[in-house]
């Protein structure tokens, strides 16, 4: 596998390696072409599928199955969390980077929309959310929850859209 990098990602390289090394991981080139992905702009949560396509497009030649393979090490290690997302073609995974200062007991209201995320630490919370979890037999994984949401800037849009459309549509 080829990997060119930037001048300008060399210090986020050395940043990612020394993640991977914190957690006991070799830094490979997909798995730091992986992270490299997820700590970028644009898009701060992809799924496998999206991940694929992107290394592609920047002539990275990896296979699918690698790329799931990294990312269930990288969940399992808490450098990623997974999040399931309903979609038209079923409900998929959608994996972003765990920030660094995120701590036991976290959770974070992610928009569905713009996918900006908000970190809340409130420790009685969470021990409600794992007393519930126990009493129908579950356990929160990770300690890390994430609840998806649509924020106020992209609800307003969505509502100033869908008024629009209806105008549109409305006889004369």
């Amino acid at each position: 596998m080829q990997m060119a990098i930037p001048a300008t990602t060399a210090q986020g390289e050395v940043r990612i390696v020394e993640r991977l090394r914190a957690v006991q991981l070799r830094p490979t080139s997909a798995r730091i072409c992986i992270l490299q992905l997820l700590t970028g702009g644009g898009q701060t949560s992809l799924n496998a599928e999206d991940i694929y396509q992107q290394l592609q497009v920047s002539g990275i030649a990896v296979s699918l199955g690698t790329i799931y393979r990294v990312l269930r090490e990288l969940e399992a290690v808490a450098l990623l969390l997974r999040e399931r997302e309903d979609s038209a073609s079923g409900n998929k995974a959608r994996y972003w980077l765990r920030p660094e200062h995120a701590e036991e007991g976290s959770c974070y209201f992610v928009c569905r929309v713009c996918e900006r995320k908000v970190l809340v630490q409130d420790g009685a919370l969470m021990q409600q959310l794992r007393q519930v979890a126990q009493v129908h037999g579950m356990q929160v994984g990770g300690n890390v929850v994430s609840m998806q949401m649509c924020c106020c800037h992209c609800s307003q849009e969505g509502r100033a859209n869908r008024r629009a459309d209806r105008l549109a549509r409305r006889p004369l």
